[in-house]
């Protein structure tokens, strides 16, 4: 009987260091990566993986749809709820004039991404959560907004978690839910993936999210390819994101989870830490 997922910070015996490993037939090979996020949100881990010498395959799980056309209140909002980088993006593809009325309100986001989103989208004023999840956003506007100052437009996708507009609707607020864009799930693995996940050595899948974890075993089952992943380390940006991948591919073997739920922290614990930093001055 398989023994129970320990939900622990998980750190590989030997760091990630980004040197050539023998495989087992002999001779030398690279570290290699799958990368799950959506193309808009990979571009840090993948310029990260190739500047130490990784190999990495792409093979985003959900593919983001903007609804350009989704209606916003004309109203003055003291602040705007972005919960996804993704938000802010899709604010920063609206027309000119609704972007800079926008841009007047205080953006509430979940943390670095989605902070440099907001700001590419034209706020000016931009206020982070520490804890990095819509928890943590909702606590930090209950203790720095007041209900009396105006509504909040809450930037989101067709999928939401953490209850945003009952918490803050419960705390008095008026909120205001758009719905700007949808991630929708793949259908297939890439031809890319399915010739990696075969590879010696194995390497190591890098997931973000629940969802992400839950269609990603989808797929490599459906492809025919589980025992294959399941040989993999799987390096999860929380302990959510574990217990989803445990639940639907349980023969997982290493399991690696980051102790923040944030990029930053996912990049160190793979040995990428320098790299990162170096990201962030540019």
């Amino acid at each position: 009987m398989r023994a129970p997922l320990t939900l622990a910070f998980t750190r590989l015996p030997c760091p990630l260091a980004w040197r050539a490993q023998a495989g087992q037939h002999g001779g030398m090979s690279r570290q290699r990566f799958i990368i799950t996020r959506p193309a808009e949100d990979a571009a840090r881990f993948i310029a990260a993986a190739r500047s130490a010498g990784a190999d990495v395959v792409a093979m985003p799980v959900i593919g983001i749809r903007f609804h350009d056309d989704a209606p916003i209140p004309a109203r003055d909002f003291q602040a705007v709820a972005i919960t996804s980088a993704n938000g802010a993006r899709a604010i920063a593809r609206r027309g000119a004039r609704e972007r800079e009325h926008l841009g007047r309100a205080l953006a509430l986001t979940v943390g670095p991404a989605s902070s440099a989103a907001a700001r590419n989208a034209g706020f000016a004023r931009i206020m982070q959560a520490e804890g990095g999840d819509v928890a943590a956003l909702i606590e930090l506007a209950k203790a720095r907004l007041r209900p009396a100052d105006g509504p909040i437009l809450y930037a989101s996708g067709a999928v939401t978690r953490g209850d945003l507009e009952q918490h803050l609707g419960a705390a008095g607020f008026e909120v205001h839910r758009a719905v700007l864009y949808e991630a929708r799930p793949a259908t297939t693995l890439n031809d890319a993936a399915r010739k990696a996940l075969t590879m010696e050595p194995p390497g190591t899948v890098a997931l973000y999210s629940p969802r992400s974890a839950r269609i990603w075993a989808r797929l490599v089952r459906e492809a025919g390819l589980a025992a294959e992943a399941a040989r993999w380390r799987h390096a999860c940006l929380s302990a959510n994101v574990a217990r989803a991948l445990d639940k639907v591919l349980p023969e997982a073997g290493e399991v690696m989870i980051a102790p923040h739920p944030r990029e930053e922290a996912m990049l160190q614990m793979l040995g990428l830490p320098e790299q990162a930093a170096r990201m962030e001055k540019e």
